[in-house]
């Protein structure tokens, strides 16, 4: 697979002239929802995800999965450590428990996500780590006591059933290594669950820091014996996927902050149209009547669920939260 370039940095994202304001990612109060908010957030993320997938994919080829992780949420800590200290922020934990069910289903997802995207299609990682949504829309009504809608359902499932159509055909025969996707798309929806509930008690530079501590912490004893065999080329590309995933954690952790965990859900599908315009103008990959239907199909249901259903404060998207 051909390299790939890198993402945003965490800099632009804190820039002072450009995009969403950061206010609620600096404190920790309860800030009212806000739908449209949590749409560009998710949009934001997506495009950075997507990018750190592709690197990922050319990364596994240099070095094994405890070195991405460690660099990757290493990259993270201390950008937002940087940041907070900056203005002086404090990252103390309030719900000590919640914060570590969430780092630990966090960094399983993440283990599971990275072991199988060097080992299957990218495409076909992408879309069964991201039946996410999908279980977060089947369990938030009852985890998180949020009112999931008949309609909302119906828009989720519309979109993952376009995401199946830009699956590779290997999607059609389940192995060890799809099974692993999947899996981690399941974690991923528990994470997602914790840090909804986070949002109760814990601001999101908070939770973003101690989830990359964290997982540089279960990922050190593997990774550290082998950093001398790392070239230039690799290191540069982890740290790339360092940067690409700080900025699509930001921008997950203050969408779900934002507005409702299963009407946000939908919008994160956007990391596989993403990943399959960087096979399709980066690595040569051509796209099927099926892909393109498949595209159709997310991109609709999520501007159905825009314009469908209004954003507004206290809607019942957003009632019980």
């Amino acid at each position: 697979m051909a390299k790939g370039g890198l993402g945003r940095g965490l800099d632009e994202i804190y820039s002072k002239t450009e995009g969403p304001d950061l206010s609620s990612f600096v404190t920790e109060e309860k800030m009212p929802d806000s739908p449209r908010a949590a749409v560009i957030w998710m949009i934001f993320g997506s495009f950075c995800f997507g990018t750190m997938n592709a690197l990922v994919k050319w990364t596994s080829d240099y070095t094994d999965v405890w070195m991405i992780i460690m660099v990757r949420s290493a990259v993270i800590a201390l950008a937002v450590a940087a940041f907070a200290a900056s203005r002086g922020i404090s990252l103390k934990v309030n719900d000590h428990r919640t914060m570590l069910l969430r780092c630990i289903v966090g960094l399983i997802a993440m283990i599971l996500y990275f072991t199988a995207l060097g080992r299957i299609p990218i495409g076909q990682a992408v879309t069964l780590q991201y039946t996410g949504p999908l279980f977060v829309t089947l369990l938030s009504g009852r985890i998180l006591a949020e009112r999931v809608s008949a309609s909302v359902a119906s828009l989720v499932l519309t979109a993952f059933a376009g995401i199946v159509l830009i699956v590779s055909p290997e999607v059609g025969t389940v192995d060890p290594n799809a099974l692993l996707a999947l899996g981690s798309g399941f974690f991923a929806a528990l994470a997602y669950m914790y840090v909804r509930e986070l949002r109760k008690t814990d601001s999101p530079a908070t939770v973003i820091f101690w989830f990359a501590a964290f997982s540089v912490v279960g990922s050190i004893v593997q990774s550290v014996p082998h950093i001398s065999e790392l070239d230039s080329n690799t290191i540069a590309a982890l740290i790339g996927i360092g940067i690409g995933a700080g900025g699509g954690q930001v921008g997950i952790t203050m969408a779900y902050h934002k507005a409702n965990a299963a009407w946000v859900s939908a919008f994160s599908y956007l990391t596989v149209l993403v990943a399959t315009f960087y096979g399709f103008s980066l690595f040569g990959e051509t796209l099927s009547l099926a892909d393109w239907l498949g595209g159709a199909l997310v991109v609709g249901s999520g501007i159905a669920l825009v314009f469908v259903f209004p954003p507004r404060e206290n809607s019942e998207l957003s009632k019980t939260s």
